[in-house]
């Protein structure tokens, strides 16, 4: 193992945050983990990529053609949903967002061909290394001087991209390959990549790949809006409420389909009764319940609770939906633009929150009729 390698990852790992990342993160990190990354690429260059089997080839391919895509807008559940189902022995479950329609995708098709494998497998290095800005880290353990799984990561990414179509899906494909590869579990059924808004390219999904699985949650509208208002530091109420309004839109048309490869979650039915949700989406996916189903974790780590409100961090377990509202965080106005944008399908969808504001509407209106009938 190179010296150089594991004296970077160690520089990286002193800058990551020991708590829940709620900015941007800075440039140092940033930098950091792109020297890293590019230094763990050149090594598994160096190195060349890792012999495939025809037996590995067989069960890759096989693999590849079965992928259950989980989706929802963000702050719908869907994170919770993909811990959930990390860990299955039937599943390769991807552990950071797969992005691939809706970011990466765009991005490879606009760099010249040498180059998209180092920039999308070092993207995925990246990602194995620090998810989402918060613990759990280096996914796949860390480098030493016997050896890095990252660089025999970035080496299987190689091998495999060779075996997948050349396009930028095949590259996609290849990720998921080498982490199945990575992770010992080449033979499973199923690959799982959870990106929310996917389902807004149901249809492309679908012709490029029939077999394919989806699985949408969905939340309550006034706790996802909240949630992203938490979330993120430049809030777009009308960006969060087109994401919102398309999200429900595609629940509600599937919904009256009863299609075999769609399966619509609602969070709530999650949170309070997990056993029964989790049994529906066994049976979805035909795997087996299994006790990993009832834990979330990412790469086999028990997470934190699945909700930014949360007063401590809880490893391991689901919170009830009502554990975590946050009901007063949206203004009056907020509120009201909800409802005008969303309430009619959410209603459809059985979250009833146009009644809310038509009674403070009406409430208003009698207020003001008083003030003109009887004065001040």
């Amino acid at each position: 193992m190179e010296p150089e390698v594991i004296e970077i990852e160690r520089q990286l790992d002193a800058l990551l945050p020991r708590q829940r990342l709620e900015t941007s993160p800075p440039a140092e990190l940033l930098n950091a983990a792109i020297e890293w990354s590019r230094a763990v690429w050149s090594a598994a260059e160096h190195t060349g990529p890792i012999l495939l089997s025809d037996e590995e080839i067989r069960m890759g391919l096989k693999l590849s053609q079965r992928p259950v895509f989980v989706c929802g807008v963000h702050r719908s559940g869907t994170t919770l949903l993909r811990n959930l189902l990390d860990g299955h022995p039937d599943l390769v479950v991807l552990p950071s967002e797969g992005t691939y329609y809706t970011n990466l995708e765009f991005k490879l098709h606009n760099l010249p061909k040498n180059e998209k494998a180092a920039f999308l497998g070092t993207e995925w290095l990246r990602r194995l290394a620090n998810p989402i800005n918060q613990p759990p880290y280096w996914l796949l353990g860390r480098s030493l001087d016997s050896g890095s799984p990252y660089v025999n990561f970035a080496r299987y990414f190689m091998a495999w991209q060779q075996v997948t179509n050349e396009d930028a899906q095949g590259l996609h494909i290849a990720v998921v390959l080498a982490y199945a590869s990575c992770t010992g579990n080449l033979n499973a059924r199923l690959w799982v990549d959870k990106t929310p808004t996917n389902e807004r390219f149901l249809t492309r999904i679908w012709q490029e790949m029939p077999d394919a699985k989806i699985v949408h949650i969905i939340r309550d509208p006034v706790t996802t809006i909240t949630s992203r208002k938490k979330m993120e530091p430049l809030f777009d109420l009308r960006r969060a409420l087109l994401d919102l309004k398309m999200s429900y839109m595609v629940a509600f048309e599937q919904s009256q389909l009863n299609d075999p490869g769609y399966l619509l979650i609602y969070y709530e039915d999650l949170c309070e009764n997990p056993q029964k949700v989790i049994k529906s989406l066994a049976s979805f996916l035909n795997i087996k319940i299994a006790d990993v189903l009832k834990q979330p974790t990412v790469a086999g780590i028990p997470v934190s609770a699945n909700s930014v409100f949360a007063d401590k961090e809880i490893s391991g377990q689901i919170l009830k939906a009502h554990q975590h509202r946050q009901d007063k965080m949206l203004s009056k106005t907020e509120q009201e633009l909800l409802a005008a944008h969303v309430g009619s399908l959410a209603n459809k969808l059985h979250y009833h929150i146009t009644e809310v504001v038509f009674m403070r509407r009406l409430f208003i209106w009698f207020k003001y009729r008083l003030l003109s009938l009887f004065g001040s």
